[in-house]
């Protein structure tokens, strides 16, 4: 038996039996985010031995103390841990890209991508011993041109070919670039050609197209060139379905020629045509189109037209159910198409509206919800919790019983009910609740229960989350 009265109030104490589940207390009170610095700090010894190190970079909030002792910290998988933690202070980055582990050097000078370092750092960074760390430095933030030059000259070919980009080839010396030229390693080689490939316009006449031999730049000539009419009548002929696919959702394409794809043998290239902004209503509904079942392709015309509520009335009218999905999907929307859109036939249109537009009513998101069992990012939305959602918690479907939790009036006894509930995920969720009476909270830190869960709800008292470190360190 465990007996854990020393750290837990005398009022609600229940001694715990069987081995400690160390691992999953210490799973659970990496993610509460009521653990204070003290409990987050010893945590740092059970990445060193092994344990899960991605916790400091997922924590909304590390405090000053944890940060410092990880930096200061004995072992490198928790400095190298904590250097993967974004928004990290110039400091401490510069501090990890000049620790003495490779590794944890690596992760520090990626995280400088974002966050600017000194030059003296950079400086050493790019003169380091370890090529798979000096390879990062040319995507540093703020790296002088002068360390870019020294970089695509590196001994080896690893770094040479990092050095080599679009926003890159520009700063290079004439030299350095006829040297990468003929570069002797082929990724090197191969990087010159791709940062190259962008110097080059591409090709609008026909003419011009059949001179180009590489076939990534035909299909980006399809999608959104300024296309020669020439040239348009010859891409709605090309065998190639991933050509016609590409011309017939480009916007240069003149209208009419695009028309022509509209009864085309390929179902995308029909459905691509069926989604022009050029189109008519009538335009529009003639085109034999298959709505897919896969994510549906982007429309940003309809996002330009975010600020014309006619507009905006006249899409959500659309016949097609994918225009209307866009238009749902915008965050702010007027009154009169967000009610037009709430009574779509199409759930797909509907969960869009619920799921992006912040003016979509929380009886919407409910309904959507209750429809389609289980929008996962439906409940986590503020506007979906209400009182009497406490109903749903009888019913014999796992998503309604977890969507009960969002009741903010849902009685103590039923929460305690949920957390005890056969589906993992609504115990789990229930056992994690803030409002959960502290007796059934301490239950579910039993290896049979929901040990993770119980650790990581911010409820549980801080004295006890050290009882557990100590039971778990001393099992």
């Amino acid at each position: 038996m465990l007996d854990l009265s020393a750290h837990q109030p005398a009022t609600v104490w229940r001694p715990l039996s069987g081995p400690p589940p160390g691992r999953e207390w210490r799973a659970g009170l990496a993610a509460n985010p009521a653990a204070p610095a003290e409990v987050l700090v010893r945590l740092l010894d059970d990445i060193a031995d092994g344990g899960d190190s991605t916790w400091p970079a997922r924590r909304p909030e590390l405090p000053d103390r944890v940060v410092e002792a990880a930096l200061r910290h004995p072992h490198w998988r928790v400095r190298a841990a904590l250097a993967e933690r974004p928004g990290l202070s110039p400091v401490v980055l510069a501090a990890l890209a000049g620790d003495g582990e490779r590794r944890v050097r690596r992760a520090a000078t990626s995280a400088a991508h974002s966050v600017p370092l000194p030059e003296r750092t950079l400086v050493a960074l790019a003169a380091d011993r370890d090529p798979d760390t000096r390879r990062r430095v040319p995507g540093c933030a703020g790296l002088p041109e002068e360390l870019l030059v020294r970089l695509a000259q590196d001994g080896s070919s690893l770094v040479r070919a990092a050095a080599v980009a679009a926003d890159s080839w520009a700063q290079l010396p004439a030299r350095v670039r006829t040297a990468l030229r003929a570069d002797r390693d082929p990724a090197v080689r191969a990087a010159v050609q791709r940062a190259l490939r962008v110097d080059r316009p591409l090709p609008v006449t026909l003419a011009g197209y059949i001179a180009e031999s590489d076939p990534v730049r035909r299909e980006r000539t399809a999608a959104g060139a300024a296309l020669e009419r020439a040239l348009g009548e010859w891409l709605v002929l090309d065998d190639n379905p991933r050509i016609r696919r590409a011309a017939a959702g480009n916007p240069q394409l003149p209208t009419d020629l695009a028309l022509t794809l509209a009864a085309d043998p390929d179902t995308a290239v029909r459905l691509t045509v069926s989604l022009r902004s050029d189109l008519t209503e009538q335009q529009r509904s003639a085109v034999d189109y298959q709505v897919p079942d896969a994510a549906p392709p982007e429309l940003p015309w309809v996002a330009e037209r975010a600020d014309d509520p006619a507009e905006l009335l006249r899409l959500a009218r659309s016949g097609h159910p994918l225009v209307r999905r866009a238009v749902a999907a915008l965050e702010r929307l007027p009154g009169e198409v967000v009610a037009l859109l709430a009574q779509d036939p199409e759930p797909a249109v509907r969960l869009a509206l619920a799921e992006h537009c912040a003016d979509a009513p929380g009886e919407l998101l409910r309904s959507v919800y209750a429809e389609l069992l289980g929008p996962s990012s439906l409940p986590a939305l503020e506007r979906f919790a209400a009182p009497g959602l406490a109903r749903w918690a009888e019913r014999p479907e796992p998503a309604l019983r977890l969507a009960a939790l969002r009741d903010p009036e849902l009685a103590p006894e039923v929460l305690a009910r949920l957390a005890e509930d056969p589906d993992l995920t609504v115990a789990r969720a229930a056992a994690g609740d803030p409002r959960l009476p502290l007796d059934a909270l301490l239950a579910l830190l039993e290896a049979d229960a929901h040990p993770a869960a119980a650790a990581a709800n911010p409820a549980l008292p801080v004295s006890f989350m050290l009882g557990l470190l100590d039971l778990a360190e001393n099992a």
